[in-house]
């Protein structure tokens, strides 16, 4: 049990630290961009998807690493290799919960985790893209994403 913590806590604290170097690098990338309108609001939204993709490719791996180490697996369906486990992994990031292929053992404290922070993720990318999509609608005095100096 104190294993799978620690690599939930530890995939947890990582995919964080992901999505958040992602979006300011995506903030700093998309201020300085000479386009702005659509170019710049689709820009942010693949930009945050893709952070979304890689946070879940660590969840996956984080599940593998359980599977490994018996700690955890899964059951129904087919869950054969990282592709079956990725899958699940977006799934279960995106709280859809299809539950065709479900954990067991530790990977359900890990599968939880996932979804908790998934769904913090996810809202924080929404609240960035919202915030793009008023400064690219409004003008830079909107108060929309800018830098504090």
């Amino acid at each position: 049990m104190i294993i799978a913590t620690l690599i939930g806590l530890l995939t947890f604290v990582l995919a964080s630290t992901v999505h958040y170097l992602a979006l300011a690098h995506l903030h700093r990338r998309l201020n300085h961009e000479a386009r702005s309108g659509l170019p710049i609001v689709v820009s942010g939204i693949v930009g945050a998807g893709l952070a979304h993709l890689a946070e879940a490719a660590l969840y996956a791996t984080s599940f593998t690493l359980l599977d490994a180490f018996d700690l955890g697996g899964f059951k129904g369906g087919e869950a054969d290799g990282f592709m079956d486990i990725f899958y699940f992994s977006l799934v279960n990031y995106t709280s859809l919960g299809l539950g065709d292929i479900y954990p067991t053992g530790h990977s359900r404290f890990l599968a939880g985790l996932e979804s908790l922070n998934g769904f913090l993720l996810i809202s924080c990318s929404a609240s960035f893209i919202f915030l793009l999509m008023r400064n690219q609608m409004d003008g830079p005095t909107s108060g929309g994403i800018q830098a504090s100096d």
